[in-house]
């Protein structure tokens, strides 16, 4: 399903902690990675001929890295490409996608932090808001020792459990679309959570808040059935209440999930579940993989 891959790497350790990853996804129907290396304008010095000479070498050494890490991708049967580019990252990214027909993104983030590095932190937020096609933002425990960085992954299997929150929304259902062909990938059990927002809920007669819970529920066990026709050996339904991303997030580590999968927005601009602060808080504070979709209904 994620046939061509663009890997934007900026050979920091969490970038290549994230490249480790890209063999397994040979499961998803992975057939090329695109290598994108994105060198910053403000790291281009100023005029002149010997200014030329510093850029040029740097253009040397990026293409030199990427090519090392071709080579390292090639050894484990991965077709690779390579493509350099001068521009701000997330606008050159979300444009080389575009340009190059790719079916993901796939970069990395550290969790809980706004570490300023090329594809971290707002980078990576902004990427994932723009792209046309789903981003994939690995997280990683990072231990820092005397100068080292190790990226650590909670999840050695990336799509085994899955965690899938929805508003029903036509972006979600969008989402939900990717979720379906999970399987492929190695996906062994996906959970559906709808959160009712309680804020929305708190002057709602009992009666009504039964009602709501009868319909949510149905609408959940009927995606529970449509994914077993996708042959997802597992699926639990959950229907809580409170704060949407604050259920989600606590959801994703009561229940150990390896991947959450979400749209980019929501119902309405008021009672939403996955717009918004709620979307934002959700890929920056998580510590398990988002894969963000963002389709023709998420404009």
């Amino acid at each position: 399903m994620f046939r061509r891959v663009l890997f934007p790497t900026d050979f920091s350790a969490y970038a290549t902690a994230v490249m480790d990853c890209l063999p397994e996804w040979k499961a998803a129907g992975m057939q090329e990675v695109l290598l994108l290396g994105v060198i910053r304008p403000a790291e281009i010095p100023l005029g002149g001929s010997l200014d030329r000479d510093v850029l040029e070498e740097m253009r040397w050494g990026a293409q030199q890295r990427l090519h090392l890490a071709r080579q390292a991708l090639e050894g484990q049967g991965l077709v690779v490409r390579t493509r350099l580019e001068v521009g701000p990252p997330a606008p050159t990214i979300v444009r080389v996608a575009e340009e190059e027909g790719v079916d993901l993104i796939a970069m990395g983030a550290q969790g809980k932090s706004l570490v300023q590095e090329l594809l971290l932190g707002s980078v990576a937020h902004e990427v994932a808001r723009r792209a046309p096609v789903p981003v994939l933002i690995e997280k990683f425990d990072v231990v820092r020792q005397l100068g080292y960085v190790e990226c650590r992954r909670r999840c050695a299997r990336t799509f085994h459990r899955v965690l899938h929150p929805t508003d029903f929304s036509d972006c979600a259902r969008e989402a939900f679309n990717v979720v379906k062909r999970l399987r492929a990938a190695g996906t062994e059990e996906v959970i559906l959570l709808h959160v009712q927002d309680e804020r929305a809920m708190r002057h709602r007669p009992p009666e009504q808040l039964a009602e709501f819970d009868r319909i949510d529920t149905e609408r959940l066990e009927e995606m529970k059935r449509a994914l077993a026709l996708y042959g997802i050996p597992q699926v639990r339904v959950m229907l809580r209440r409170g704060i949407p991303f604050v259920e989600t997030l606590r959801v994703a580590e009561e229940e150990d999930v390896c991947l959450i999968v979400l749209g980019t927005k929501g119902r309405s601009a008021v009672a939403e579940m996955l717009s918004g602060s709620t979307f934002e808080n959700v890929i920056r504070q998580s510590c398990r993989p988002v894969l963000v979709v963002r389709g023709t209904q998420c404009q």
